[in-house]
């Protein structure tokens, strides 16, 4: 098969004149025929390095590297079809039209992606009769010089064709053995219209165009699925008014030109563009409009009378554009216009709905972007609307410009931050001239003195960015002005709650106005509703031009600190009532809450540090589940660290900072930093005489005594906290304690039957990450006792909660246990993708401490997938790793593995040595293997036993005894593969 082109491409799209007639009148020759037909085209395209992408009944569309392939291959195929083998035994002649197009367009799969390059070579194709073959001004171009001998070009002259906007110039294929006279081409020219000529390709698009179309006129029949048809198009009525709403420079203008170009043939006497912008008297409208047409004044009427009777009995479609400043003028002339005249249509655009009954309301989205934190190939790359304007509108004005991987991520974040607006998009490409894609970037912070400097033709708030905004702002009442205002201190967007606490002011804004003026934003396309799954409330945010914008505003108006204090106070008291809600039924909705707002809790994090470190230290350290879950506890810890530089006051507030921070800490495998601060938290909780913290204290003391690789001194500190949680009715405290505990393995029934008491009260508080996490603990105790069934159940119950509350830290132990269990099932080529999915949550999240057990366990499973030189490779990174974080539990199981390692490269010193060194430590921090473990270690020393006599083993035991820590690693580091 031929490789298919991608990027400029030359395509030939052909059908069979009148083949419905020819089929019914046929049916006992049509098959072969067709059949026939097919071959020829199959044939000329194959052999001319063509790609066959797509046939819909008698339909081809076919691709090709160059327009002279294309060029070749239609000639030749038209050339068959007029020979008498076609036509053997029979009076029937196939007549074909052909057209060819060279364009941009993307290969997706098997199908091309690029509208405005199919839709045009389409069109060239329907105009031409059967034998004849049309290029577009572009094909024609490119192949004037290379024509085959024999072969001309005859100049069509330019025709508008349906759907596209500006018209085209076409040119036939002239060759002495084909037919060279046809009758007048089948274009546009008998349709009026006024619809200015476009100096720039449109983009994208492809659904808003389609959408639009059927509210305004929807076909009859489907079509084929290119839109091509022989006979007029039926419409029935579908809305008779449709606005186009959306903030300024979202591509409204050119969105409704597009759409009335593509329904020219729809309205026989007439598409009328009116352009509102430049009026500012609401009563020039009518005479506006009458100009447009070309229709005189009558004595004695009115221009809105004149206008009425003139489109009384007329099919026409006339587009208001810009109707916001004069939104209820403009309201009123629709409402007389489509009341006076049955069959006219009006598609509107404006930042508001007009109001009119019976009116659609389309809200014009933002172009498509990539999402800057995964970003897609740069072959997938232009699938992005926002993207391909940004490159096509760059060639302008530097033609040598190209996307490659240095530059494709910053054109990704300038689409993103720039809300995917399309003027704001070619202003930022406009820059290129100047400045690196990086360069601009860079400047968006600042992007109303960079976004400057569009065309001097355009219209003067579509020259700046800022003026664009201007135009919006400006027709806004006071109330309007001040609560945009007030509401661009939100980042990531609020909720109707917010705003009624944080943007009321004393002499202005009340309470019970908020909604009102909300709703009035968002009908004016400054604000935006976002859209929420079931069960979460509704919130709003502005696309962030406008809010930098609007904070401008704020700023230059004063009085932003009052309304920071009371965003900060806002969402401290958010977290407080937050906090017990993380830990019960109604966890879900609150989990979602908090991560709705992880931006404004951000941003209040950072006016606190500058004005009140009490209420950051709230924020920062109260609702820890929620950080710990969502992989916030790495930036939450360097937000305490600098809160507590500040923070002198001993208090329960100073204790809960400590152990949140602890906990950052210990995440990050830094151990001796998470101990010193939850010693220092358990110190000031007794001399606050608080039994609860200090509780949860000891707790976690425990716990991270015991992790670290000290179970001997860890369980009997977790025993102390587990006695204060109970003496104090904690439950949480006992459940979390309780779990805690099982990490002590010198007794797996008493760790199991601790690990069953935590889940049962879990399930009580009905506390979803509780139930989760200790269902991954007792999974763990089960598989390692031997038990390979009963996990498999519970691990399927906890990845169901974690996804529901998308709780990544739990994620990660469920994806790191099920690991475990396919190991020790044998079943190796299942533990591996679940070890580098658990890997990819732990980098993501900063969680280093799971980071390392993985490094580690992978090690295992490609050690007896027989993979030894990896695993030799992952030991030695987990060996390295674990020894810097004084993580010394996970060391000694690497450790073992590297023992492992040395047995099967047949080093039975070394592996005696290691082993016994493993004994040694394991019985210094009061830690029992596991059996499961227990029993592959056996297996290793009957091997060793076999190749050492009783002396030997005793001697190189005692050795490794003996080793100190870094004796030990300095061993296990040694080459062996």
């Amino acid at each position: 098969m031929n490789s298919q082109p991608s990027g400029t491409v030359t395509f030939l799209f052909t059908d069979i004149e009148g083949s419905t007639k020819l089929a019914q009148g046929h049916p006992d020759k049509w098959e072969s025929l067709r059949e026939r037909h097919h071959a020829i085209l199959q044939s000329a395209i194959e052999s001319h390095n063509g790609y066959v992408f797509q046939i819909i009944g008698d339909a081809f569309c076919a691709a090709f590297h160059t327009a002279k392939d294309g060029l070749t291959a239609a000639l030749e195929a038209q050339r068959a079809f007029q020979t008498s083998e076609v036509s053997e035994n029979s009076e029937v002649l196939l007549r074909v039209r052909m057209g060819l197009h060279t364009g941009s367009a993307e290969l997706i799969g098997n199908d091309y992606r690029g509208y405005l390059t199919m839709a045009k070579v389409q069109r060239v194709m329907s105009v031409a009769y059967g034998g004849q073959i049309l290029l577009s001004n572009t094909s024609a171009e490119l192949i004037h010089n290379e024509l085959p001998e024999g072969i001309t070009l005859r100049d069509m002259k330019e025709h508008r064709l349906k759907g596209l906007l500006n018209p085209e110039h076409l040119w036939q294929i002239v060759a002495r053995d084909l037919q060279q006279d046809f009758p007048p081409l089948q274009s546009l020219y008998e349709t009026p219209n006024n619809l200015p000529i476009q100096l720039t390709s449109f983009i994208g698009r492809e659904n808003e165009i389609a959408e639009v179309k059927e509210a305004l006129c929807s076909p009859l029949h489907a079509g084929d699925g290119l839109g091509r048809r022989t006979e007029p198009v039926e419409v029935v009525r579908e809305h008779r008014l449709v606005t186009l709403i959306g903030s300024g420079g979202t591509g409204k203008t050119r969105l409704c030109l597009q759409v009335a170009a593509e329904l020219r043939a729809s309205f026989p006497n007439g598409v009328w563009f009116i352009e509102l912008a430049p009026l500012t008297d609401p009563v020039l409208i009518p005479q506006t409009i009458l100009s447009a047409i070309g229709v005189h004044e009558q004595q004695g009427k009115t221009p809105l009378e004149a206008l009425k009777e003139y489109l009384h009995e007329k099919q026409t479609l006339i587009v208001l554009d810009n109707c916001e400043h004069l939104v209820s003028a403009s309201a009123q002339v629709a409402n007389a216009l489509l009341n006076a005249a049955p069959r006219l249509k009006v598609l509107a655009s404006s930042r508001e709905a007009l109001g009119v009954k019976g009116e659609l309301s389309y809200l014009v989205p933002s172009l498509s972007s990539p999402d800057v934190k995964r970003l897609p190939a740069i072959e997938q790359f232009s699938q992005y609307e926002a993207v391909r304007l940004f490159i096509d509108r760059a060639l302008l004005v530097a033609p040598h410009f190209e996307v490659d991987k240095d530059n494709a991520s910053f054109i990704a974040q300038i689409c993103y931050r720039l809300d995917g607006i399309p003027l704001a998009i070619e202003l930022a490409a406009a820059r290129i001239k100047m400045l690196s894609v990086e360069q601009i970037s860079k400047r968006l912070d600042d992007r109303f003195r960079l976004l400057t400097g569009g065309a001097r033709t355009a219209l003067p708030r579509q020259q700046t960015l800022r003026a664009l905004i201007d135009w919006s702002y400006d027709i806004l009442s006071d109330n309007e002005r001040l609560l945009l205002r007030r509401l661009s201190i939100f980042a990531g967007g609020w909720t109707l709650e917010a705003a009624e606490e944080v943007c009321v002011g004393q002499d202005d804004i009340l309470p019970y106005d908020i909604l009102d003026l909300l709703s009035q934003l968002v009908n004016k396309s400054l604000v935006v509703v976002m859209e929420q799954s079931q069960g979460r409330e509704t919130r709003y945010r502005m696309l962030e031009t406008i809010r930098q914008y609007a904070r401008e505003k704020m700023l230059g108006a004063g009085g932003s600190e009052i309304v920071r204090d009371k965003h900060l106070t806002y969402f401290v008291k958010l977290v407080e009532q937050a906090e017990p809600e993380l830990y019960q039924g109604n966890q879900v909705f609150w989990f979602n809450k908090l991560k709705d707002e992880l931006d404004n809790l951000r941003m209040a994090l950072e006016w606190a540090l500058a004005t009140n470190v009490e209420a950051g230290l709230r924020i920062a350290s109260i609702p820890y589940r929620f950080w710990d879950g969502y992989g916030h506890l790495k930036e939450m810890g360097k937000w305490l660290a600098e809160f507590l530089k500040h923070y002198d006051k001993t208090d329960r507030l100073h204790v809960q900072a400590l152990i949140t921070s602890s906990m950052g800490v210990f995440r990050q495998g830094n151990f001796p930093e998470a101990i010193k601060s939850i010693n220092q938290s358990v110190q000031m909780a007794r001399a606050l005489s608080d039994q609860q913290l200090e509780a949860f204290g000891l707790s976690f003391l425990g716990a991270i005594t015991q992790l670290q690789g000290n179970v001997e001194d860890g369980t009997p500190i977790l025993e102390q906290g587990l006695a204060l949680h109970r003496a104090t009715g904690n439950k949480i405290g006992q459940a979390n304690a309780l779990e805690w505990i099982t990490y002590d393995h010198t007794n797996m029934e008493r760790s199991i039957a601790f690990a069953r008491e935590s889940l049962s009260l879990h399930r009580e508080l009905n506390n979803l990450t509780g139930i989760a996490a200790t269902l991954i603990v007792l999974a763990r105790l089960l598989l390692w006792s031997g038990d390979f069934s009963s996990p498999v159940s519970w691990l399927e119950e906890a990845l169901s909660i974690t996804q529901q509350l998308d709780d990544r830290e739990g994620e990660l132990g469920v994806l790191a246990t099920s690991g475990m269990l396919s190991y020790w099932q044998g079943d190796h080529q299942y533990a591996i993708p679940y070890f580098e999915k658990a890997m990819a949550i732990s980098e993501e999240i900063g969680d280093q401490y799971s980071s390392s057990w993985i490094h580690v366990r992978m090690a295992h499973v490609f050690l007896r997938q027989g993979d030894l030189e990896r695993a030799q490779e992952l030991f030695a990174f987990g060996i390295k790793k674990t020894h810097t974080e004084n993580f010394t539990i996970a060391l000694v199981y690497a450790i073992e593995g590297l023992a492992s390692l040395n047995v099967i490269m047949e080093y039975p010193e070394r592996a005696a040595r290691l082993f016994a060194w493993a004994d040694a430590m394991r019985e210094k921090i009061g830690d029992i293997r596991p059996p499961v473990e227990q029993n592959l270690v056996e297996c290793d020393l009957d091997v060793i036993h076999a190749k050492l006599d009783d002396t030997q083993f005793a001697e190189f035991s005692a050795e490794g005894r003996a080793m100190t820590t870094e004796q030990a690693v300095v061993l296990a580091l040694e080459e062996i593969i």
